[in-house]
């Protein structure tokens, strides 16, 4: 391989390790604020349930202390509400869902791109070209996207020591029609 491929190879694949855990950190950023939105639900349901369960009381049997706690519960019930529309939960699980897909397709170009500095017909110019255009458009997702805790960062280096995103050759077979299988002999 001449220099000049080598050297875009090896910037391509540092651009696609560090990229790989981008990725799997805003992944696991989003799984964390999807269940925080899920309990935030759950509150607001049981929250308002008990706000309707007391007003019915209230409005049929009419007692004091019925009245109170409906007040009580609704206070407590716009609040959460309150609280929640400033937290955003939903919002901020939006945007690393759209973070985490954009670093995917990036990933996806980059992974590409290593493959092609190892044919020998991609000119060096083309590589140095898609490499260019590639490290831009990563830019402008690490511009905009938000940021993620130490927490998720440490949920993704486990799974990609784990192995999480990577494949053996039987488990590709497994989803590949027989003609297209490393091991062509198993079925």
């Amino acid at each position: 391989m001449d220099p000049d491929r080598s050297a875009i190879l090896a910037t391509t694949r540092e651009l696609y390790g560090r990229l790989v855990y981008t990725h799997i950190t805003h992944e696991k950023e989003r799984q964390t604020w999807s269940e925080k939105v899920c309990w935030m639900n759950r509150i607001n349901i049981c929250l308002a349930s008990a706000t309707t369960f007391f007003a019915i009381i209230s409005a049929t049997l009419k007692p004091t202390w019925s009245i109170l706690v409906t007040a009580l519960f609704a206070v407590a019930t716009v609040s959460f509400i309150m609280w929640q529309a400033n937290y955003d939960p939903a919002g901020k699980e939006a945007l690393h869902r759209t973070a985490a897909k954009e670093l995917l397709w990036i990933r996806e170009q980059l992974l590409l791109l290593i493959t092609d500095c190892h044919i020998s017909t991609c000119m060096h110019q083309e590589l140095e070209r898609r490499l260019d255009l590639l490290t831009r458009e990563l830019t402008a997702v690490y511009k905009f996207a938000p940021n993620t805790s130490p927490a998720a960062f440490d949920q993704a280096e486990a799974a990609i020591k784990g192995g999480h995103f990577t494949f053996s050759d039987d488990e590709i077979d497994i989803m590949l029609p027989a003609q297209l299988r490393m091991n062509r002999g198993k079925d």
